[in-house]
């Protein structure tokens, strides 16, 4: 059974391992891919709460805070991306 401490954990996890790539590469291009992973990881989180929680008043709350944050990592991806492919042409 999988609840809302598991859920959280691998949230966590992703978090954390954004934020190494963030923090450790040396390259903007490259340190830019770890933003998706920061973000999938809060949304990961938005969800499981929202879905543990059972919120009366907005139980959608969490998921469409989720679909924000992925549409953001998409938005980065793309961005790391193209700069990734400005830095190979120089």
């Amino acid at each position: 059974m999988v609840g809302l401490t598991h859920v959280l954990f691998v949230g966590a996890g992703l978090f954390a391992a954004g934020a190494f790539l963030v923090g450790f590469r040396r390259n903007f291009g490259a340190a830019l891919c770890g933003v998706p992973l920061l973000l999938a990881g809060a949304g990961l989180d938005l969800v499981g709460v929202s879905r543990f929680a059972g919120s009366v008043r907005d139980p959608a709350a969490g998921q469409e805070m989720a679909v924000i944050a992925a549409g953001m990592a998409l938005a980065f991806a793309a961005l790391g991306a193209g700069l990734a492919r400005r830095e190979e042409q120089r």
